[in-house]
């Protein structure tokens, strides 16, 4: 672990961890412009004994909050071997997760306690910092493998298991990674496949990859992530599991499924990590270091790399859900771009998600109607009209203009393409009169006398209500406001007349 303040390291032999504090800290609080090496760094070190299995070799994993006080420690479950019996073997000696405290300058062990399953990674929640998420791989009643995501929270300095999903999965997993929300949890099985469960739906997509998924990463965006093999592959996917092609920057366009290093250079080990330079949820800006893009590789042994991915000049190689969904747009693979969108959330990334939406309508309804792309403007608008996430009063007031006008582009579009019965199902869904009017004529024009008629009534009965309607609200405003005084003529006598001027000669 690595923080501007300090450093946590961990030890394969021997259960300790070891604590590094900076006495001097970093001239820049900005990341993107601090390039002091730490070797500059006055430090102060301690060691902090923990629990564990002695005299063992085993990968001890280190986790930080967001708010820099709490560490986790973990480890495998299934290190433990054969103990011998013991009157005082007790929780405390098979512990596997360890909760840390740090602060003013020391690391000491608060809590502790043993993971159910064996555990496949663990981290501190980037949206509440006393909550622990773990991923353990467990087994159904019938012996299918499982996963379950864990979710452990941290109250007066103890750890303890809060919730548990299970999740069913073709095989057994053997890499997991979450997206900046946390509410998708992505995981590669040994079979190829990868699986992402959405908690919010509580719905599973399951893809097949190119390569054995032995490490796994989110883009800071949630737009895609990118799968790694042992072997030095990588493939790329949207946060709908749509593949995405791959390739070098070059002359010629020539995109495949995955990217081999064993084709570009000379690598002799096996890649063990991939990871974004920017953190999760991290946006770029005009004035900072363009690393938002950028995936570090990190082989046994070495060597380490960058790849910068980019998908062109004019989304200046961001990988966002707008820049993948107008890639998608521009080769024509809108199901593909309508997947995303069908992942976007409208209550917190509105803006994206009318941008999106808008895109694909306007491609769409530039083309000739066919009952695909039918199906494909109904989708889109149907994130908005029918979102599997109820949607914010405020987000319905701030979109519900302008993606109407979209709605009646679609209903206007199918009536010149004399889909009535879609229209008139999409009028009655708008509730506007003039709509109904507009199949009125042009049944007409058609010799659709019934359909005419029908919408004729349906139109005047939307008349009426809303005469009906002004009425009553005319009737409670007279009712809530006894002070209005009547007004009543009175001649110039009076002293309230008005003379209006005579009209001039023609």
């Amino acid at each position: 672990v690595l923080t501007d303040n300090f450093i946590i390291l961990s030890f394969e032999d021997r259960n300790q961890l070891c604590f590094i504090q900076f006495t001097k800290t970093m001239d820049s609080p900005d990341v993107n412009k601090r390039l002091e090496k730490l070797s500059c760094l006055d430090s102060k070190i301690s060691y902090v004994d923990i629990l564990g299995p002695e005299g063992r070799r085993m990968k001890r994993h280190l986790a930080i909050n967001c708010m820099q006080d709490l560490v986790i420690c973990w480890w495998s479950a299934t290190s433990d071997g054969a103990w011998p019996w013991s009157p005082i073997s007790c929780q405390r000696d098979r512990a596997n997760l360890l909760l840390l405290g740090c602060a003013h300058g020391k690391l000491e062990v608060l809590s502790y306690v043993r993971t159910e399953w064996e555990p496949l990674d663990a981290r501190f929640s980037s949206v509440q910092p006393q909550q622990v998420l773990t991923v353990e791989l467990s087994v159904s009643a019938a012996k299918e493998p499982m996963a379950d995501s864990c979710v452990y929270k941290c109250v007066r300095n103890r750890i303890q298991c809060a919730a548990v999903t299970r999740v069913p999965l073709p095989a057994r997993a053997i890499s997991c990674c979450r997206d900046v929300t946390e509410d998708k949890l992505v995981l590669g099985c040994e079979d190829s496949s990868v699986v992402l469960y959405e908690a919010y739906s509580q719905v599973t997509l399951l893809a097949q990859a190119e390569l054995l998924p032995a490490v796994i990463t989110y883009h800071p965006s949630g737009a895609v992530l990118v799968v790694g093999s042992s072997q030095g592959e990588l493939q790329l996917f949207d946060t709908a599991l749509s593949p995405i092609k791959i390739q070098l920057l070059a002359q010629e366009y020539s995109p495949e499924a995955t990217l081999q290093f064993s084709k570009h250079c000379d690598v002799p080990t096996s890649l063990i990590q991939i990871q974004w330079a920017a953190p999760p949820g991290a946006f770029p800006s005009p004035d900072s270091v363009d690393i938002h893009d950028q995936l570090l590789v990190r082989f046994d042994k070495g060597p380490l790399g960058v790849l910068h991915f980019k998908l062109g000049v004019l989304t200046r190689g961001q990988l966002g859900h707008e820049e993948i969904i107008h890639q998608y747009i521009r080769y024509d693979e809108i199901q593909e771009a309508i997947n995303v969108l069908s992942t976007m959330n409208w209550n917190t990334m509105g803006q994206r998600c009318f941008i999106c939406l808008s895109a694909i309508c306007n491609h769409l309804l530039k083309q000739k109607l066919t009952p695909a792309r039918e199906a494909q403007l109904e989708a889109s608008l149907g994130t908005f009209y029918a979102p599997t996430r109820p949607l914010l009063d405020r987000t319905v007031l701030e979109y519900r203009d302008p993606i109407s006008r979209y709605a009646r582009r679609f209903f206007h579009h199918l009536l010149r393409y004399q889909r009535f019965e879609k229209a008139f199902l999409l009028a009655v869904d708008i509730g506007a009169r003039d709509l109904f009017m507009d199949i009125h004529y042009l049944a007409l024009d058609k010799g659709e006398l019934a359909l005419a008629e029908v919408a004729k009534r349906k139109a005047n009965d939307i008349d009426a209500e809303s005469i009906t309607t002004g009425i009553e609200l005319l009737g409670q405003s007279d009712e809530e406001d006894p002070s209005c005084e009547a007004f009543t003529d009175q001649s110039p006598e009076q002293g309230g007349g008005f003379n209006p001027p005579a009209p001039s000669p023609a």
